[in-house]
């Protein structure tokens, strides 16, 4: 072991920031040696949802975040068709992945130029790797053409916040898949529109074209973001960055955007509707597939809290699920979330809010055993690769075509053909790369979907929602995708009313804490062994550790949370004025307990 060092930083900035990680580094040998990483906020939303309306939890989860609600939304929405039995009709199903195509859209841009992207800009590359940034600066852009940056360094210069040309593009860019998406959902963020059985939407052949006017530009704007993004990384590879934030192909994703002809809600199919995603679900255990089987992979999910702050479950509800396979006591649809606050920093105790996400390979495909899973863009684009189960997917990548279009401003009005292919490795900038591409096949699936919802409406299939009778007890569980990974909410329905909520969003599955076998999640894991890249001087200032951390692009909670100790749960979090009166009542009388804040009210504007 040669000169050691010791950083701390908390909170990691340009995210949804309630975060913090401590990481020691090896300077004689430019490496990291080991790393903690802690959710510092507390998250009741689980809670505030036990004992109201199932429907309830579609507008409240997805406050889990401002950044990526419709995710949640679409998890939630997912979950509660099931538990009610209420599948949409195939316009309800189509109008729903439309909203969530046109948030991808919005948030790529905004993950790869606002909050990854300038990890990479000059003004950071000045100071954190000059001799690169000089290199950059005489090296040429090969798809200059596309991009119109003639060098290298004219990327980076384009990525600085605020004044650099790409930066303002992604933010023009991101502006414009919300206006997309405000159309399909009324409002953004926290969309107020998806319900039991379908959509609360009335759409006509003039809204659908409104909305392929938005995405006109953002398939023009994709064009360009790729060959940019593609040049720069291939230099950061090819120029020693290639060694950070490294993480095995152990890869999560639940697949997205449901057949409109397939999905019908039901448990017992929901193998069948799953495998027929535009995004294939699947699990990735050293570089190979594992299963597709959607009902397979919510089976393995498991939920611990050796290092968190929370009590164990005790015992199991459920020994099965609806189709007869074995859940333990660590499946969502077992599982209470009790908070008990500890240390700070108790890294060989509870030192985090974080819980702890693994899969178990249950029917014993690889090893019976449970496994660290990263959730990202890059988890999506494998699994979509090798599954081979989309027109799109060749074994070894991800191709599809953009249209042609003509749009003010655009470099490329030709149809542009673009492929993903699979890394050598799962490093920090491939997993921006990643992130870039998902940008444009988001484009391209809902170019698609468009076009399928305008066959719909000409065809007569206009209806959005189905009736429904809503049983007494029910379970549901809904997995999708967002930008930042696979989302999922499960539900357990009883009298009519939640019994028991569970979400676990992508970051859960990044940020998780050490489990029972003492090994890392994927950010800490990811930072273990990386190389370090900048100058190494009297101290170093870790830029490697927040460019890996962003290259997951972190989000945490978005509300306040109160508990005490005898575990009643309040909360003043952005409602949007939903059951503002109820919440206004409880928070009025509350009881005379001491409590403690957990938490701080925040905006999401990163």
């Amino acid at each position: 072991m040669g000169k050691s060092t010791e950083l701390n930083i908390e909170p990691v900035t340009r995210i949804e920031g309630h975060m913090g990680v401590n990481a020691k580094a090896d300077l004689d040998a430019k490496k990291y040696t080991d790393a903690h990483v802690y959710a510092t906020m507390f998250r009741g939303l689980e809670d505030i949802l036990v004992g109201r309306e199932p429907a309830d939890a579609i507008w409240l989860g997805q406050r889990s975040c401002g950044v990526c609600p419709t995710p949640h939304a679409t998890a939630s929405v997912l979950a509660v068709d099931m538990a009610y039995g209420a599948p949409p009709p195939p316009l309800g199903i189509g109008l729903r992945n439309l909203a969530l195509m046109a948030e991808e859209v919005y948030d790529g841009a905004l993950g790869c130029g606002i909050l990854e992207g300038p990890d990479y800009s000059e003004a950071i590359c000045a100071k954190s790797n000059p001799d690169l940034l000089a290199k950059a600066k005489v090296t040429p852009a090969p798809r200059a053409a596309a991009h119109g940056y003639d060098k290298i360094g004219d990327i980076m210069t384009a990525l600085n916040p605020i004044t650099g040309s790409l930066w303002v593009k992604c933010l023009e860019a991101s502006k414009n898949g919300i206006n997309m998406a405000t159309t399909l959902c009324a409002k953004h963020p926290h969309q107020n529109n998806f319900i039991p059985g379908g959509i609360a939407l009335t759409v006509n052949i003039p809204e659908i074209e409104s909305v392929y006017v938005n995405l006109a530009k953002g398939i023009a704007f994709t064009k360009e973001l790729v060959p940019a993004f593609d040049d720069l990384i291939d230099f950061l590879s090819a120029n020693g960055l290639d060694k950070v934030g490294e993480f095995p192909f152990n890869f999560l994703s639940y697949g997205v955007y449901d057949d409109p002809t397939a999905y019908n809600a039901k448990y017992a199919d929901m193998s069948k509707w799953g495998e027929k995603r535009f995004v294939t679900p699947g699990v990735v255990i050293g570089g190979k597939i594992v299963t597709n089987d959607l009902v397979e992979i919510n089976v393995g999910v498991q939920e611990t809290v050796t290092h968190s702050y929370y009590n164990d479950t005790v015992s199991a509800d459920f020994a099965k699920d609806p189709n007869g396979n074995p859940l333990t006591k660590d499946h969502p649809w077992n599982e209470s979330t009790k908070p008990v606050a500890g240390k700070e920093k108790n890294f060989a105790g509870k030192y985090t809010w974080a819980k702890t996400p693994r899969w178990l390979d249950w029917k014993n495909r690889v090893d019976g055993k449970t496994h660290v899973l990263q959730a990202n863009p890059l988890s999506r684009m494998y699994v979509q690769a090798v599954s081979k189960k989309a027109a799109e997917s060749t074994g070894t990548s991800v191709k599809f075509t953009l249209p042609a279009g003509t749009v003010v401003g655009c470099r490329v009005p030709g149809e542009v053909t673009m492929e993903w292919k699979i890394p050598t490795s799962n490093n920090s900038i491939e997993r921006v790369r990643a992130r870039a591409y998902w940008h444009a096949y988001s484009a391209f699936l809902a170019y698609r979907m468009v076009g399928a919802a305008l066959d719909l409406i000409k065809k007569g299939e206009t209806k959005v929602w189905n009736e429904y009778r809503r049983p007494k007890t029910g379970i549901g569980v809904g997995m999708a995708e967002g930008m930042r990974g696979a989302v999922a909410h499960w539900v357990v329905m009883r009298d009519g009313k939640i019994h028991r909520y569970q979400i676990i969003t992508p970051t859960a599955w990044n940020v998780s804490p050490r489990d029972a076998l003492d090994r890392p999640g994927p950010y800490e894991a990811a930072i273990i062994g990386s190389d370090i890249t900048e100058p190494i001087g009297a101290e170093i200032d870790g830029v490697d550790v927040v460019r890996t951390i962003r290259s997951f692009d972190p989000c945490l909670g978005c509300t306040v949370q109160v508990f005490n100790p005898d575990e009643r749960l309040l909360t003043e979090c952005d409602l949007d004025h939903l059951h503002a009166d109820e919440m206004l009542h409880q928070w009025e009388h509350k009881d005379d307990h001491s409590h403690t804040h957990e938490g701080h009210a925040h905006s999401h504007s990163h």
